[in-house]
């Protein structure tokens, strides 16, 4: 059942976690929570010690406390 939790919260993209727990090599958004919620203009990728802006993959100076999925722009629809 705990699969199925974390696949939800992915979809869904709302829960915001840990930045410890932020996966390595993944698109994702970054956010800095301190009594508000104030959101990253750019997605970046973790690798190593660093945040790299995930479209230049420049480094990116951000002292992030918390992390999430990236919300998708367009979402996939079937016109079948």
């Amino acid at each position: 059942m705990a699969w199925l939790r974390s696949l939800l919260s992915r979809l869904a993209g709302t829960d915001w976690r840990e930045i410890a727990t932020a996966p390595f090599d993944r698109t994702i958004e970054l956010a800095v929570i301190e009594g508000g919620v104030d959101v990253f203009a750019a997605c970046c990728i973790r690798h190593g010690d660093i945040w790299l802006d995930a479209e230049t993959l420049r480094p990116v100076a951000i002292a992030a406390t918390h992390w999430r999925y990236r919300q998708p722009t367009i979402f996939p629809v079937s016109c079948c």
